[in-house]
């Protein structure tokens, strides 16, 4: 049964300093990302929210579609307005981060990690996708766009993904307040902005903990092609690019459009 995000309670719940109190919401929308990038530059303020329940043309990495339900998860858009103009894939992954820690705590004995470049696995089916966007005047940041599919009260997915694909709804045995879940989720992303915004190293290392492969021997696709070598993966550096240990001792970081890992 269809569900309509409940607005009042969303802001009763919200906690945050900044993030979400500009908040947009829509039955439909053909993507948030898409309609966050056609709004005027005096429109647009830094920790804007845009969230649709139902997203008919929603878009993960590599131009996929994101599947979702109707009413039953969160599809939603964070807009910000950052100092910097380096290091996006490093707040990608810190907000990758907040769900899993969210998870956690929501789903206590089950595996939640991260899998490169910006997914959100429960034992090792998705359950979260993040696609970063930018626009630029010129030379200047107009607006870095954080766009997030979180499957939560889904309880069937089409057979292109079932087996691949989970909701937190599936894993607890119960449904989940959306409104609750996403004013949680801001705190939290929130929170990793500000570590992000002073380059705080103890982000780097909570994310490197939290990704599949990391300290582990893994195989690479760069640029399309499968890397005859292993490679020992240590983790992203403070620019957000993978860097890895060849087995000739040599170090090489590829930023996250170059390369796939192969960790099965």
């Amino acid at each position: 049964m269809y569900s309509t995000f409940d607005q009042s309670v969303y802001q009763q719940e919200l906690s945050t300093q900044w993030l979400g109190h500009s908040f947009s919401y829509f039955e439909e929308l053909e993507s948030t990302n898409s309609h966050v990038k056609n709004i005027s530059a005096e429109e647009v303020t830094h920790g804007m929210v845009c969230l649709a329940d139902d997203q008919i043309k929603g878009r993960g990495q590599y131009e996929r579609n994101w599947e979702s339900e109707s009413g039953e998860n969160l599809t939603f858009s964070l807009v910000f307005r950052p100092q910097t103009t380096d290091r996006f894939h490093v707040l990608t992954l810190a907000c990758a981060l907040a769900i899993v820690d969210y998870i956690d705590e929501l789903l206590p004995n089950s595996n939640v990690c991260i899998k490169w470049p910006n997914d959100v696995m429960i034992d090792q089916k998705k359950v979260a996708g993040l696609l970063t966007e930018t626009m630029f005047s010129g030379n200047t940041l107009d607006r870095l766009i954080i766009g997030i599919g979180l499957n939560v009260n889904q309880k069937a997915f089409s057979s292109e993904v079932s087996g691949k694909a989970t909701s937190i709804a599936i894993e607890k045995g119960q449904t989940v307040e959306r409104e609750n879940l996403l004013s949680e989720l801001l705190s939290r992303i929130e929170y990793n902005y500000n570590l992000w915004q002073r380059r705080r190293q103890d982000l780097l290392k909570s994310i490197n903990r939290n990704i599949i492969g990391y300290g582990q021997w893994i195989e690479l696709i760069v640029n399309g092609q499968l890397l005859e070598d292993t490679f020992k993966m240590l983790g992203i550096n403070k620019a957000g690019q993978l860097v890895v240990l060849g087995e000739d001792g040599e170090l090489k970081s590829f930023s996250y459009e170059q390369i796939r890992l192969v960790t099965d």
